[in-house]
């Protein structure tokens, strides 16, 4: 998952004094980084306001379904520079796409300095899973197939709910009813699209949406989910 939490737009408090060269100002959250302009800053401090969103998920989940927490551990400034305070301060929980503005005056270098500025926002660990999913196998019945290319490792909050894009035509027949799509434990479905039951009676309704409920603990194995 590729998906910034950050909006974008900063502002920059005024200061005076000595005189710093930022080339980029890089924010870090997980895996994710998003890279801001860089600018020159004077004066021993300079604040920073920096809109946080949390979007975890919220590229692929529908309205009616929500993605998960996060909890903010920490706020780290990478030397030379160095955190005086953030308002709020850490730790603190931002609900599914909650925003929340986060307010940091930080420590210039001492010297002359040309270079980055790094912020990270750590989350807790605690609530992270690895989800290595080998492989996707979909049943009807007796019937069994294994969908080609669908091997993922992802590092996921708790029960975070992911999304599958289906080419089903290898399991489904034209004409054919579906009454429900469930998965193998430990996964769980959660919703569809198009909405159960349907009936595969056009091209496009072989393309199934399933969103997926993954375990709140590491897993290693095969992904089934089962037509019904």
């Amino acid at each position: 998952m590729k998906l910034s939490q950050f909006l974008g737009r900063m502002s920059l408090g005024k200061s005076s004094r000595t005189k710093t060269e930022i080339t980029s100002i890089n924010l870090r959250f997980g895996q994710d980084m998003h890279a801001l302009s860089g600018r020159i800053v004077e004066g021993q401090e300079f604040y920073l306001e920096i809109p946080f969103k949390n979007r975890m998920g919220s590229g692929m989940l529908p309205s009616h379904l929500k993605g998960p927490s996060i909890t903010i551990k920490e706020i780290r400034v990478d030397k030379p520079f160095g955190l005086v305070s953030s308002e709020p301060a850490a730790p603190l929980s931002v609900p599914y796409m909650g925003d929340m503005l986060f307010g940091i005056r930080v420590k210039a270098p001492g010297g002359n300095y040309t270079g980055p500025l790094t912020i990270t926002f750590e989350s807790e660990k605690s609530d992270d899973v690895n989800i290595d999913i080998e492989k996707i196998t979909l049943t009807d019945g007796s019937r069994s197939v294994e969908v080609e290319d669908t091997s993922s490792n992802m590092i996921l909050k708790k029960s975070q709910i992911i999304r599958r894009d289906m080419q089903a035509y290898k399991i489904l027949s034209f004409g054919q009813q579906v009454a429900g799509i469930s998965a193998a434990k430990p996964f769980e479905v959660v919703s569809t699209e198009p909405k159960v039951p349907f009936s595969v009676d056009r091209k496009d309704s072989y393309i199934i949406k399933i969103y997926i409920k993954c375990p709140d603990f590491n897993y290693s194995g095969p992904l089934e989910l089962r037509f019904s």
